[in-house]
């Protein structure tokens, strides 16, 4: 139903309660004023009635009851009031009817005033006329013998009508104050409404707009003081409101940098299986597309055991919890668990947390492989010590050369144990998480001359003749001293142990703008390209005697290529055996900004 305007409702009100006060003052005045007309015109007739009475008595007589009829007539026309005078019942005389008529007029003696005037002098009574066919007002006294006339009863008639007449003006006048009185009422209140109903409406739109969430808003201009007590509600609800919205966007905020900032993937899902929100890190392991939400996981994932899983949580209630382990196109494994929950209206939803595990996988398998090759490293020198060691004891050679040939194999096995531990010991300072490195500035130069000074004694022993290829500049990058003298020195023993006698090694850097190329490059057998990929891989060796001259432990490159990656720098294998003579190693480090 239309609810009409607070304008229209006053208006319409104040015009109601003017149509009744008005036409209760309009009815009760005029009933007031009609009554009092009738009395007063009651009141005039009486005394027009004792005057003729004085006049008739005073009169001198009458010679005959036509001449006194022709006075009646007279006086009738004089005071415009039929006079009628009445004897026994006969009429004598009427100013309204002619003297010749009289005598068709009927017996006057039961008319009601004419019966009170005999009893008590006087009577009065109003009702319609017969004779001149109009409601008349009759007024009648009696008079004793007087002027040569006989003892009757003196009436007056008064119309009605006058008395109406006058009373219909009243009404009239009445009437148009009335509407006067109305129309200014109207004019009146539509202002007052309307100042109102502005008032009223700036009300509603502060109201509105906190309704609507402009918060910081308050109900000061009020319409009137009957809307105090509302106006402080609103603006205590308002305020309250405020607060509750801070706090929760405060929560929200937390809860969306939390949610943007996990390293985790997280996915929600509706009731009905597409998906609501998810985070960044979700859309860096899947490279989702923008219109992900409101699909379902398959749709963007393309993974159906995701897509199971959260069917599995949202049709089975006594499932609490799930889990699928899944390996990706780029060779990543992802780790998801679900957990069901139910939102504020109890409708069950499911979140999906999305684990990428390959670092701890690959940990885990080289764990594994470290150990195996650990073991196996170990284990044949540690047998070849044991063997010679029981020799040694049982069947002791004859000559002390023998012996000592013996004695110099096991001594060549424990250095090499001992080479091994030690550069297991040093792979995993290497490793070791949580330490960061306090990189500086350190001159490339100056690490490389160093470990080609180091070097060369061994080299000048093989007749290896050593290059250098530089740049004039210190060649400064950001790295630890320690660590880079470790690499140089380990790069360029390897291009010793391997190179040819007679050979040569080249020791090069190259500035290209950001950063500083330093590469060692031999003449040795070089590294096939199956080698090259797993050459940095720990233990691993491409020569597959594990006790040789060199005593090499197969550690040496996957530490150097862990000490370039915690300078933020990269080391690679440049060449291969199969094209190229000899193997060429690479490593770039970032200069200071």
């Amino acid at each position: 139903m239309k609810l009409r305007s607070f304008q229209m409702r006053i208006l319409l009100w104040t015009w109601a309660l003017l149509l009744v006060v008005l036409a209760v003052v309009f009815f009760y005045t005029t009933s007031i004023v009609g009554s009092e007309l009738v009395r007063e015109t009651e009141r005039r007739s009486l005394n027009e009635l004792e005057t003729l009475k004085w006049l008739m008595e005073n009169h001198r007589p009458f010679g005959s009851e036509e001449e006194f009829a022709g006075w009646v007539d007279a006086i009738g026309l004089r005071l415009g009031t039929r006079v009628t005078f009445i004897v026994g019942g006969r009429v004598v005389a009427d100013s309204d009817v002619p003297y010749a008529e009289l005598g068709g007029v009927e017996d006057h003696s039961t008319r009601p005033e004419v019966l009170a005037a005999m009893h008590s002098e006087r009577g009065t009574d109003m009702r319609y006329s017969g004779t001149v066919h109009t409601d008349m007002l009759y007024v009648a006294q009696q008079v004793e013998a007087a002027a040569g006339m006989p003892a009757g009863v003196l009436r007056l008639a008064v119309p009605i009508s006058k008395v109406n007449a006058r009373l219909a003006m009243l009404r009239e006048n009445f009437s148009w104050i009335f509407f006067v009185t109305l129309i200014c009422a109207g004019v009146v209140s539509a202002l007052m409404s309307r100042n109102m109903s502005r008032d009223i409406t700036a009300f509603s739109e502060l109201a509105r707009a906190i309704g609507e969430g402009d918060y910081a808003k308050r109900l000061r201009a009020l319409p009137g003081g009957e809307f105090k007590p509302l106006a402080q509600s609103v603006n205590a609800m308002a305020q309250s409101i405020e607060r509750n919205v801070r706090v929760i966007e405060d929560q929200k905020g937390q809860l969306q940098a939390v949610f943007d900032g996990m390293r985790e993937g997280v996915m929600t899902i509706d009731t009905e299986g597409r998906i609501e929100s998810y985070n960044g890190a979700l859309d860096e392991m899947f490279n989702l597309p923008a219109t992900t939400v409101g699909r379902t996981p398959i749709e963007v994932t393309r993974r159906l055991e995701i897509q199971d899983l959260a069917d599995r949580l949202l049709a089975d209630r006594e499932v609490s919890e799930g889990g699928v382990q899944i390996d990706l196109l780029d060779s990543r494994t992802v780790e998801v668990s679900g957990v069901p929950f139910f939102d504020y209206k109890g409708v069950r939803k499911v979140i999906l947390v999305f684990y990428d595990i390959t670092e701890m996988k690959r940990s885990e398998k080289g764990l594994k492989d470290f150990v195996a090759n650990a073991s196996h490293q170990l284990r044949t020198p540690l047998t070849s010590i044991k063997g010679y060691s029981e020799t040694l004891l049982d069947n002791p050679p004859a000559t002390p050369e023998g012996g000592r040939q013996f004695l110099e194999i096991i001594l060549k096995n424990a250095d090499h144990m001992d080479k091994v531990i030690s550069s297991m010991l040093a792979l995993a300072r290497s490793e070791q998480v949580g330490e960061a490195l306090a990189l500086a500035p350190v001159s490339g130069r100056e690490s490389m001359d160093r470990a080609v000074a180091d070097v060369t004694p061994w080299a000048g022993e093989r007749n290896i003749t050593l290059r250098s290829r530089t740049p004039e500049s210190e060649m400064l990058v950001m790295a630890e001293p320690d660590g880079l003298l470790h690499v140089f020195h380990n790069l360029l023993n390897n291009a010793v142990k391997y190179s040819p006698e007679g050979g040569v090694i080249t020791v090069s850097a190259e500035d290209d703008g950001e950063s500083i190329v330093f590469c060692v490059e031999d003449q040795g057998p070089g590294i096939s390209r199956e080698h090259s990929i797993k050459v940095f891989e720990r233990f691993y060796r491409v020569d597959e005697n594990t006790i040789d001259g060199s005593g090499s432990s197969g550690l040496g490159l996957a530490i150097c290529r862990r000490i370039v990656r915690n300078f933020d720098g990269e080391i690679w294998h440049d060449g291969y055996g199969e094209d190229i003579r000899g193997a060429r190693f690479c490593f770039r480090l970032n200069k200071p900004a």
